[in-house]
C-alpha cells in the first residue's frame, strides 16, 4: 500500500515562519481557531479548514458552492443569505460561519452592556452595513428596544440587507437607506472590489482616501456613483438627538476620518456609547493616524478591544475570519500599533 505525503506549501510556510515569534503566534492562532470552530459544532469548517492550511484549497466551501450562487448560512443564531460570486463576507461566512470572530464577541458583550445601562431605546447608527451581519447581531440582542439606522451605497448589498434583516423577522427595528457617510453631502465615486465588504470611496482625482488605488497595481476596478451626506446632516434630517446614538459601527476602507468629521456631536455625547470601527493604517497618512486615535482620547472614550487582522500571524486573505489579539490597553498604545501595524485593526471603544 503507497501512501501520500499531505505537505504545506513552502511559500505559505516560510511566510508563517520568518520568525520564532511569528511561529509561535501562527501556531497558537490555527489552535484557536480549530478548537473555536469545534465547540461551534462546525465539523465541516473544521475539516475545510484544515484542508485549506494544509492545501490551499477548501472543499468544505467548494461542496457549499455546488448548491447556487446564493445561499443560507446559520450564524450567530441568524439566518443569513450571501452571494457565492462575493469573495469578502460571504465566502467567510460560507466557509467558517463567523466574521471578525474576536471583534465580534467583544461587540456583543457591549451589546449587552448597553441593555442593562441604558433606559429606553437603545440607538445604533451601522455606516456600510454591508449584507446585515451585524444588523442581525444588534438586533437579536438588543431586542424590541432596538433602533438601527442602517446605510448602505452598494445596490447588491442593499438587497441582501433588507432580505435578511426581513428573513429575521427585523425589519421594524432596522432602518435601511441607500446611501453613504461621509464629510460632505455630495455624491462620491465608489470603486468596487471583488470583496463585498471592502468597496471605497474614490477622491477626486479617482484615488483611494490616501492618494492609493487597486489601479495603480494595474488592477482596474468598475466604479459607481453614489449619494452621499454627513453623519450630522443624517441625525438632523431625522430628527434624531446625536446624544441619543449609542452605538456606531463601521469599516469603510481608510474613509474613517471622513466618516468621524461628521460625527463629532456624537462622540462628544456623554454617552454611554459604543463605536466599533475598523482601521486601516496603510491607507491613512500619518497625521490621519493621530488625528483618529485623538478622537476617541479627547472625547474620553476607553479601548475595550483591539485586534489585528490573522494576517499578522502569516494567515493568507481566504482564512482571515478570526482576528489576533493586540497588546494594546489604552490609547498611547493604540498610537503606537497604527504606526508600527502593517496590517488592518479592529477596534473597539467607549465611554
Amino acid at each position: 500500500m503507497t501512501t501520500s505525503r499531505i505537505r504545506i506549501p513552502a511559500k505559505r510556510l516560510r511566510s508563517a515562519t520568518d520568525t520564532a515569534p511569528r511561529v509561535a503566534r501562527y501556531l497558537a492562532l490555527e489552535g484557536r481557531k480549530l478548537e473555536r470552530l469545534l465547540r461551534a459544532g462546525r465539523p465541516g469548517a473544521v475539516a475545510g479548514s484544515v484542508a485549506e492550511l494544509l492545501t490551499g484549497r477548501n472543499p468544505y466551501y467548494e461542496y457549499r458552492l455546488e448548491d447556487g450562487r446564493y445561499q443560507l448560512v446559520e450564524t450567530n443564531g441568524h439566518e443569513l443569505v450571501v452571494d457565492t460570486d462575493d469573495a469578502g463576507i460571504s465566502r467567510t461566512l460560507l466557509a467558517y460561519g463567523v466574521h471578525e470572530y474576536c471583534s465580534t464577541a467583544a461587540f456583543e458583550r457591549e451589546l449587552e452592556r448597553l441593555t442593562e445601562v441604558v433606559e429606553g431605546p437603545v440607538r445604533v447608527l451601522e455606516v456600510g452595513a454591508n449584507i446585515g451581519y451585524f444588523c442581525t447581531i444588534e438586533a437579536g440582542i438588543l431586542g424590541d428596544r432596538a433602533r438601527i439606522h442602517a446605510v448602505e451605497p452598494i445596490p447588491s448589498n442593499v438587497e441582501l440587507l433588507e432580505h435578511n434583516v426581513e428573513r429575521n423577522g427585523y425589519a421594524d427595528l432596522v432602518d435601511i437607506e441607500r446611501l453613504a457617510i461621509g464629510d460632505a453631502t455630495a455624491p462620491v465615486e465608489m470603486e468596487l472590489s471583488t470583496h463585498s465588504n471592502q468597496h471605497r470611496v474614490l477622491d477626486s482625482s479617482g484615488s483611494g482616501a490616501t492618494g492609493r488605488s487597486s489601479s495603480d497595481d494595474g488592477d482596474a476596478r468598475e466604479t459607481l456613483a453614489v449619494e452621499q451626506t454627513t453623519g450630522s446632516q443624517y441625525l438632523a434630517d431625522r430628527d434624531i438627538d446625536p446624544a441619543s446614538v449609542n452605538v456606531v459601527r463601521f469599516d469603510v476602507e481608510g474613509y474613517e476620518c471622513e466618516v468621524l468629521e461628521g460625527l463629532t456631536d456624537v462622540l462628544a455625547a456623554p454617552g454611554p456609547t459604543v463605536v466599533y470601527v475598523e482601521l486601516h493604517p496603510l491607507e491613512l497618512s500619518a497625521a490621519a493616524k493621530m488625528e483618529l486615535v485623538d478622537r476617541f482620547a479627547d472625547n474620553d472614550f476607553e479601548v475595550v478591544s483591539a485586534v489585528r487582522t490573522d494576517a499578522a500571524a502569516g494567515v493568507d486573505d481566504e482564512r482571515r475570519w478570526h482576528g489576533l489579539e493586540c497588546d494594546v490597553d489604552d490609547f498611547d498604545d493604540l498610537r503606537r500599533a497604527m504606526v508600527e501595524s502593517d496590517h488592518s485593526i479592529e477596534l473597539i471603544a467607549r465611554k
